[in-house]
């Protein structure tokens, strides 16, 4: 047998300080984490970003016709990169916005700003445009229907909107 007692075999904390500071450091990261998720759009946050906006657009089939195939010529003026462009998300799928993002960038045009639309009922994609850039109408469908099934919406975007050329993604 041993002579004494040797003591505990383990010890015991000397006071929750540390503990506490692990949850604040826990909290600061997460809070961290949701900040830099709504600055940069991500998640359920693309809603809120800045620049996005919700339209209040029922895709009617009265409101929409049908676009002609554009002549090829008539973009040889016309400076897409001027052609500030929203893309909404009409048709439900999660990552279209980004990817017709992409593609539009791609084809020399400027995208400012991502978003949903106020549904997701689109069948085809539904192009708004302001009355002052009819001109690019044309050339931007021509562009676009590589890709999609695109109509030309009869109502223009407003003189005062942000962007020149309104893009709802749709389900084709």
């Amino acid at each position: 047998m041993m002579a004494g007692n040797p003591g505990p075999i383990y010890q015991e904390s000397t006071g929750g300080k540390n503990a506490k500071w692990l949850w604040l450091l826990i909290a600061l990261i997460i809070v961290g984490a949701l900040v830099f998720a709504f600055a940069r759009g991500i998640g359920p946050f693309g809603q809120f970003k800045k620049g996005s906006t919700l339209v209040e657009e029922s895709p009617a089939p009265e409101s929409v016709v049908a676009s002609p195939m554009p002549e090829a010529t008539s973009g040889a003026n016309i400076d897409k990169a001027a052609v500030r462009i929203r893309i909404l998300n009409g048709s439900g799928k999660a990552g279209v916005a980004s990817a017709a993002k992409d593609y539009i960038e791609g084809k020399g045009y400027k995208v400012t700003s991502l978003g949903n639309a106020d549904n997701y009922d689109f069948a085809q994609t539904v192009v708004k445009i302001k009355d002052s850039l009819s001109n690019i109408k044309n050339v931007l469908v021509s562009d676009l229907s590589d890709k999609y099934s695109v109509t030309v919406s009869s109502i223009p975007l407003e003189a005062s909107d942000s962007a020149d050329v309104e893009v709802t993604l749709g389900a084709k």
